[in-house]
């Protein structure tokens, strides 16, 4: 998709250099490129499981890689660590898990190649995110053993960086309002 998005952007600009000034083409080529490469941001989600309900799992790992799987499932809800469950029964993802008497945690998560485990200091360690169907992500304050996902929430796991890499529209709107701020500006001088 982000393929497409540039050559019908560099067809707009050919078209577009004899009628519009090269600033007004810039932030159309500056908005091409954002789409581009917030798309290829974006992990494909892989479908595991079975039935009509379905929530997401969102891995980042520290060396920029990102995995998302779709799980289905029949029942109502699904734990956070049921989640894990079926991807580690239908995929080749391994997960350590830690037990300290409060609560399940997850210690390192290895997947096609990548690999983090267990805290290597700073913010080298899995960082826990859930968002709610519609809602936007937040660190909760619980753990993925009494987390309960139904039909649409995901959780999020991101390893080296407290932040969990936005979706797509939301780096466009990110891009966008950059844009029109700098535009404001450079118009004030």
């Amino acid at each position: 998709m982000g393929t497409a998005v540039f050559f019908i952007g560099i067809f707009i600009f050919k078209q577009g250099e004899k009628m519009a000034s090269k600033r007004v083409m810039s932030l159309i080529c500056v908005a091409i490129v954002m789409t581009a490469v917030s798309s290829l941001a974006t992990a494909v989600p892989i479908e595991l499981g079975s039935g009509q309900n379905a929530a997401g799992l969102h891995i980042e790992w520290a060396d920029g890689y990102m995995a998302e799987f779709l799980v289905r499932f029949d029942t109502t809800s699904i734990s956070g660590l049921g989640l894990f469950d079926v991807v580690e029964s239908q995929s080749t993802l391994t997960t350590v898990k830690g037990d300290f008497g409060w609560g399940v945690f997850i210690d390192g998560i290895t997947y096609n190649g990548h690999s983090d485990i267990g805290y290597g200091g700073g913010e080298d360690w899995w960082h826990y995110w859930i968002k709610n169907d519609g809602q936007d992500w937040l660190s909760p304050a619980y753990g993925v053993s009494d987390r309960t996902l139904y039909s649409g929430d995901m959780d999020g796991w991101v390893y080296g960086r407290a932040v969990i890499t936005p979706e797509p529209a939301s780096i466009m709107l990110l891009a966008i309002g950059g844009m029109l701020i700098g535009r404001r500006s450079v118009r004030k001088s």
